[in-house]
């Protein structure tokens, strides 16, 4: 058994080596499921293996069900145009717009790299906890054999209209290995969106409690 919290072999009801309380996987599992294979939380990047783990989904069910609810740019420019009638919808000139000047090459994003003193599978959980905390929803997954890549959509919001964010994890020597970036096509900047995204992201990958699976 590998504990959730600090990713180090352990056994009995807590982590000899952080206190962490110890939960066996077998007895979170659901009637028809089989016995999940113990997750090397040193070295494992295999996403389908870890999204097996009930301890896992449990994890990112518990932040998904804490994703807030915002407003998004479509709904901010429809509740205007009741407001304030125009001959032309903003709304409507909106979804024109934006892929007309995708097409141009109008974008904004960011990108940013770091490396973290984690173990790899438990930063590729808290990822997947950051998305779904964040209300992120996952559009691809591309494994690789050291590490996994995942695309999300950046929902529209107050800031700027829809876009994408990647983030790339991977096992490293001392640790992992962190790459990420947005896009926001038909737009030049997006009010520090893109930024805030990224800061938030490398926050949640340092700080989210995956005790929380097994609270």
């Amino acid at each position: 058994m590998f504990c959730s919290e600090c990713g180090k072999s352990a056994q009995g009801k807590f982590c000899c080596h952080c206190g962490s309380p110890l939960v066996v996987a077998a007895t979170l599992l659901q009637p028809g499921e089989s016995t999940p294979v113990a997750i090397d939380w040193d070295h494992e990047v295999r996403y389908e293996l870890l999204m097996r783990d009930p301890q896992v989904r449990a994890a990112v069910d518990a932040h998904a069900r804490q994703a807030p609810k915002r407003m998004s740019a479509e709904q901010f420019l429809a509740l205007a145009d009741k407001l304030v009638p125009q001959p032309v919808s903003m709304e409507g000139m909106a979804a024109i717009a934006q892929p007309l000047w995708a097409k141009l090459g109008v974008r904004t994003g960011k990108n940013l790299t770091a490396q973290l003193e984690a173990p790899v599978a438990r930063v590729i959980v808290r990822a997947l906890c950051s998305l779904a905390h964040r209300g992120q929803p996952l559009r691809d997954v591309s494994q690789g054999e050291h590490g996994v890549s995942l695309e999300a959509e950046l929902p529209s919001d107050l800031w700027s209209m829809a876009g994408s964010l990647h983030v790339s994890l991977w096992r490293s020597r001392r640790g992992t290995g962190v790459s990420a970036s947005t896009k926001i096509d038909g737009q030049w900047i997006d009010w520090g969106k893109s930024r805030r995204c990224l800061e938030q992201l490398i926050h949640d990958l340092r700080q989210i409690d995956l005790r929380l699976a097994v609270a």
